[in-house]
């Protein structure tokens, strides 16, 4: 598919009843993972990216071209949508053209933008943006778009940061008011009370677990449209590294460590390998890297003195 195709394979997938999940990746080899096990979507976060590229902390120190440059590589070796997580916006209303600009010229298929101005992942007491300027903000990502099929959705972290069920709705349908394709938010509590939110929300919702304690099939039960499983993927590469090393670092000996390692035919399999093989077939002469009398190569070198 492409950039195209994938917009609207992601609003078909937000239409349908059951829950679609969108898996995470934090560089290409975990997004091509993701597409070969058949996940419908990928997905990229602040969180991973800053872990995976930095060691950084999700405390506001992931920017734009952090997320950016993941998302462009993603987009353009993987087959399926990709929805990114583009944090504040990075910009007031005026400025957050360059935003849903840049995500949508990288081949994005969408982008979450949230009301969180400090505190998440941290101690601190939160600050949350007045809604009111979060709705000029999702107006603004709208109006900005291109292609009409790039999705806009608005996350609120009302519940997850200040623990306020009735501002997370009040926020959500004021979103969805405004122009948001869908809603996200980051739910707390038990996948009864989760479709008891769910009924009052004003359009679709993309939900993500605290915890992961639900099925994706109790998820569909309570009605949410999509569900970000964010860190499985870096989760389990870190604890997968992790126990190679220690393990390694402690017997020395890496015949036994065969059970962590993957096979390189795994690895290579993700690779364009069966690219390269046919393009030496279709375009290279037999003898152009030195085989039988070098004629071929002896040509080239000769034009290249020209």
């Amino acid at each position: 598919m492409n950039m195209y195709e994938k917009r609207i394979r992601l609003r078909e997938l937000l239409a349908q009843e059951a829950c679609t999940p969108l898996m995470g990746a934090y560089d290409v080899l975990s997004a091509k993972i993701v597409e070969s096990t058949g996940f419908p979507v990928v997905y990229t976060g602040s969180l991973v990216t800053g872990a995976s590229r930095g060691a950084l902390p999700d405390v506001g120190l992931v920017q734009l071209h952090d997320l950016l440059s993941l998302a462009r590589d993603i987009a353009k070796e993987t087959s399926i949508p990709i929805v990114c997580d583009a944090d504040t916006g990075w910009y007031h209303a005026a400025n957050i053209w360059r935003t849903v600009h840049e995500f949508e010229s990288a081949g994005a298929s969408g982008i979450h933008i949230e009301d969180t101005v400090f505190g998440k992942h941290t101690t601190h007491q939160a600050v949350l943006l007045d809604t009111d300027v979060m709705c000029e903000r999702i107006r603004a990502c709208c109006d900005a778009r291109v292609d009409k099929n790039f999705m806009i959705i608005a996350r609120t972290d009302a519940l997850y940061l200040n623990d306020d069920m009735e501002d997370a709705v009040r926020r959500i349908n004021a979103y969805l008011a405004a122009g948001a394709d869908a809603g996200f938010i980051v739910f707390k509590g038990s996948i009864k009370s989760l479709k008891a939110f769910r009924a009052r929300i004003n359009g679709p919702l993309v939900t993500t677990s605290v915890d992961f304690q639900d099925s994706l099939a109790e998820e569909t039960a309570a009605g949410a449209n999509m569900a970000v499983y964010w860190p499985l993927t870096i989760f389990a590469a870190a604890k997968a590294v992790r126990q190679v090393c220690e393990a390694f670092h402690k017997g020395q000996d890496a015949t036994k460590l065969q059970e962590y390692c993957f096979d390189e035919g795994i690895l290579n399999s993700l690779m364009p390998y069966d690219r390269f093989y046919k393009n030496v077939e279709q375009y290279c002469v037999q003898d152009q890297f030195g085989h039988n009398d070098g004629s071929a190569l002896r040509v080239g070198q000769n034009e290249e003195a020209r």
